[in-house]
């Protein structure tokens, strides 16, 4: 089962992959991709996968992106390759792109006595990021901190001449995509932190648009949500919850996260997204 931060974590890859990581694709087959294929299937209900794509020697390539380890992968993979033998008449180059920081577990066949069925998985770190870093593509740059960082001054510098080359609200919604991923590297999220102040060249414009600030927001209003229990101040915790949920409201951050972050329910936050 995904957790809510594996949902952010899939979305925010599915939005970078509007803008076809084309050097991913590359550095993942050995391919460059021709095409870019419509991914959506309708069904009784809705089938979607993350990237599909007509590679240049013709083949087709499947993308699925995973955070959390699922034993029931290889079904899942089995009914995508289906759903898109069906609609495009061939079967697809298949491979699971493993995002996660723990250790990767992730299944990659279905033997049986009538069926033998494989796909390639893989481990993001296994790749070096510097061709990702280079890529004119900001979606592999992007992508790029999740791989393996070898030289981190180098790829500070790099990131910050591709997000310099962008303004306004894209470059917000980049950062926003970034920070996001960065929580599954918080490791390396430290070090590119202390660049920031070394340097005083900021990653962020606002830190309203960074999630890991909104963390350690949601650690101190557990922290001062307990002792206003203790000392009977319900109503001003609320009151708290609510000016902070408007705050995030006003920055059109997503509602999970303004729930998660805040405790409200997703009611009282729907409600208050609509009084905006």
């Amino acid at each position: 089962m995904k957790t809510d931060h594996s949902f952010v974590y899939d979305r925010t890859l599915r939005e970078l992959f509007q803008e076809v990581p084309v050097k991913l694709v590359e550095l993942l087959v050995g391919e460059k991709v021709e095409e870019v294929l419509e991914s959506t299937f309708p069904k009784v209900e809705e089938r979607r996968v993350d990237l599909l794509t007509r590679l240049s020697n013709g083949q087709l390539f499947h993308l699925e992106i995973q955070s959390v380890q699922d034993t029931k992968m290889p079904l899942r993979m089995l009914k995508y390759a289906w759903l898109i033998y069906e609609h495009y008449g061939a079967f697809p180059l298949q491979t699971v792109l493993y995002i996660g920081a723990r250790k990767i577990h992730i299944p990659d066949k279905i033997v049986t006595p009538n069926l033998c069925y494989t796909y390639s998985v893989k481990d993001i770190r296994e790749f070096d990021c510097s061709a990702l870093i280079e890529s004119e593509n900001l979606s592999d740059n992007i992508i790029a901190i999740l791989c393996n960082i070898k030289d981190i001054d180098s790829f500070y510098q790099k990131l910050m001449q591709k997000l310099s080359k962008i303004e306004g609200k894209k470059r917000e919604d980049y950062l926003r995509k970034l920070f996001y991923l960065m929580r599954l590297r918080p490791d390396i999220a430290t070090v590119l932190k202390e660049k920031e102040k070394e340097q005083k060249m900021p990653f962020i414009l606002d830190k309203e648009i960074d999630p890991l600030y909104h963390e350690g927001l949601q650690k101190g209003l557990e922290k001062g949500l307990e002792k206003g229990l203790e000392k009977g101040k319900k109503e001003a915790t609320l009151q708290t919850k609510l000016e902070i949920a408007k705050s995030m409201l006003a920055q059109n951050l997503p509602i999970e996260m303004i729930v998660t972050v805040t405790g409200l329910s997703d009611k009282r936050v729907r409600e208050l997204a609509v009084k905006k």
